[in-house]
């Protein structure tokens, strides 16, 4: 039987593996932002083999730290694989070979990407030409393997039999029936299109991910590493002192902006889940609702600019537009979205009185303690909206702003000692190290995200299916959105928000485009009902782990969810029907914006069925719903008319609760 703890001497030789190459990996990539050496597609082998042998290290550690009796192992995506049926036996064995098992895949990542390296002005210049040879080939089929494994330990089985199933597609073709029949593609084609050619894993998702997605997710380690989370701790702390609403509020917000950075509805609700949750049903809040609350806020923040999760580089590239065209296009859906999030959830804390009393007063020296935060995040936008630099060289000055902030910082606080200097060197390092470790697991992910997308495209799928959902429509626009966002829902439940969202916008954004829809508009759609898929049943990621943390049912926690998230199946239609809203014009944006925000508090009254003054039935909330479609998607009159009649009916209540409180204070 394996100890649970490892030896000594491999533990801090695992641990010193782990903490070098994160912390060169790190390097590298701000000396690329900073140099640009070597091409992108050399820099993107490198990055490649480093982080996936960093990957697997870290299951190494992974492995040999858990106790030998565990009977689970839980994935990123939220899924647990259970091993209870495996006999003891078995399990002890695989739990043995498993740290050898990740060595060898390790070692196979560094022997792979060295081979590109070596042989890579070969590979690039020469092969297309001359032919490839049969270890090339093999190679190729060793890195695709690579980064399925990867993908799979890291993120389940959805996104894997994903990546698995376009493999087989692309081999499997003439056994198809009807649209998805093609002429096959042999392994060694495979392997040709899917990396060793310098494509599908090595294609432009790649590219962004180890550039623009790289530097932001090692800028949010560092940070991490600086102390951002226990000052966003504090803060909450501190505001629910002050605030009825308590700390709910504050935890909307929180995901929103660390949604924003991680591009992982999951990830966010396991690592901002597991202290909000907590200090919502300290407040009062029910289970249900509290995972419902952290899971929607979790999801929305991949929406939210200037960061966007991955998925924003990623459609700038795509689409050949500037990265702040991307984000300024953002900026209205996600204040829609959380408009409506903080409208719902104030609705439900004042329906089920789960307000708290004034505790306090709000300690400002907790802002004091952290307000050094702002100035990278000001260097970040500046430099993003104002300078227009890439995305790369954005994070490349928002890192150096941050390193140079934390040592004034520290040597104001602490004074000018060598010790002040030592701490601060040993925090850097260590958020150097940080920084990759967050990167490792999307390593695989993105690589694997170019295979598929580089088979789809060469056996025909996507212009099949686009096809196909035109026909369905039988010119009927209404109903091709109804199909377009069913899909983009079907194929994002379970995936990460990035995956699901390349998936999509390949097989269903063609086919908007068609009928006439803007490109952008119409990538922004179908990425809005892949980041919802996170809190849509049956699988729910987002949803399964914040019931994991509240111990609520899953099943009332996804109707929650579902409720406090309703609007946000509506809004993608909101910027179809109001084209303003994504491509800025004035007036023309600020009275959509009017129409369209007035239309979400409507919505969100008749999912929560509470006005603000009292509990509504089932007549009202059908009449706050159908003003609700009137204002967001309406003729100019029809919003009018449906606006003034929206802000009538809350102004009858809102007079209500003033009435009825005047009473009492008479009495």
């Amino acid at each position: 039987m394996m100890n649970a703890a490892p030896d000594t001497k491999t533990d801090r030789f695992l641990n010193s593996a782990i903490y070098g190459i994160g912390v060169l990996l790190t390097l590298f990539t701000i000396y690329y932002a900073y140099e640009y050496p070597m091409s992108r597609l050399r820099y993107s082998n490198i990055f490649l083999g480093a982080g996936l042998t960093l990957f697997y290290l870290l299951q190494i550690r992974s492995t040999v730290s858990n106790e030998t009796g565990s009977s689970t192992r839980s994935t990123d995506d939220g899924e647990t694989q259970s091993w209870v049926t495996v006999p003891s036996s078995v399990r002890s064995l695989v739990q043995r070979l498993n740290p050898f098992v990740y060595g060898l895949l390790a070692l196979a990542s560094v022997f792979a990407a060295g081979y590109v390296e070596f042989h890579f002005t070969r590979l690039q210049e020469e092969a297309s030409i001359l032919g490839w040879t049969q270890l090339d080939l093999i190679v190729g089929g060793l890195i695709i393997y690579l980064v399925i494994d990867a993908t799979w330990r890291a993120y389940g089985k959805s996104i894997g039999l994903v990546v698995v199933s376009s493999v087989f597609y692309a081999f499997a073709g003439p056994w198809f029936p009807g649209i998805f029949r093609h002429t096959g593609m042999s392994w060694e084609q495979i392997s040709r299109e899917g990396a060793i050619g310098l494509s599908g894993a090595y294609g432009f998702i790649f590219g962004v991910g180890t550039t623009w997605v790289a530097i932001f997710i090692m800028f949010a380690g560092m940070a991490k590493a600086y102390g951002l989370m226990d000052f966003i701790t504090q803060i909450s702390r501190e505001v629910r002192k002050v605030f009825h609403s308590g700390v709910v509020h504050v935890a909307v917000l929180g995901s929103m902006a660390m949604g924003s950075i991680t591009g992982s509805a999951a990830a966010n609700t396991a690592t901002t889940g597991s202290f909000t949750i907590p200090m919502m049903k300290d407040q009062g809040v029910r289970p249900d609702y509290a995972a419902a609350i952290e899971s929607v806020a979790s999801s929305g923040g991949q929406m939210m600019p200037p960061v966007m999760g991955v998925a924003a580089f990623l459609m700038a590239d795509i689409l050949g537009v500037s990265y702040l065209t991307v984000i300024r296009a953002g900026l209205i859906p996600a204040l829609l979205f959380y408009f409506s999030v903080l409208v719902a959830v104030h609705l439900v804390i004042l329906r089920f009185g789960w307000t708290v009393p004034e505790r306090g007063t709000f300690d400002r020296s907790v802002i004091a303690e952290g307000i050094h935060f702002s100035v990278p995040l000001f260097v970040l936008i500046y430099t993003l909206v104002v300078l227009e630099l890439t995305p790369l060289g954005a994070g490349l000055y928002t890192i150096i702003s941050l390193v140079v902030t934390m040592y004034l910082r520290n040597f104001v606080v602490d004074g000018l000692e060598s010790g002040t200097a030592v701490a601060t060197t040993k925090q850097t390092i260590d958020g150097f190290r940080q920084g990759a470790v967050d990167m490792a697991p999307l390593v695989g992910m993105l690589a694997s995200l170019g295979v598929v997308l580089g088979l789809v495209n060469q056996t025909g799928l996507s212009q099949k299916i686009s096809t196909q959902m035109l026909d369905l429509a039988a010119g009927i626009f209404i109903l091709l959105l109804v199909l377009s966002m069913v899909t983009s829902v079907l194929f994002g439940l379970g995936m990460p928000t990035p995956a699901a969202y390349i998936l999509v916008v390949i097989l269903v954004a063609p086919s908007m485009v068609s009928f006439g829809v803007d490109q952008l508009t119409a990538h922004m759609f179908v990425f809005y009902f892949a980041m919802l898929s996170a809190i849509t049943p049956p699988v729910a990621v987002a949803v399964a782990i914040g019931s994991q943390i509240s111990g609520a049912s899953f099943t009332a926690a996804c109707k929650q969810a579902l409720r406090i998230g309703a609007p946000g199946f509506v809004i993608p239609y909101s910027f179809i029907a109001n084209q303003s809203l994504i491509s800025w014009s004035f007036p023309e944006t600020i009275v959509a914006v009017v129409f369209v925000f007035t239309g979400v508090v409507a919505l969100s009254v008749a999912t929560i069925g509470y006005d603000g003054g009292e509990r509504i039935g089932l007549p009202r909330r059908a009449i706050y719903l159908v003003l609700s479609a009137l204002a967001i998607a309406g003729p100019l009159v029809v919003q009018i008319a449906a606006t003034a009649g929206i802000l009538s009916l809350l102004a009858v209540a809102n007079s209500a609760v003033s009435s009825s409180v005047q009473r009492v204070l008479a009495e």
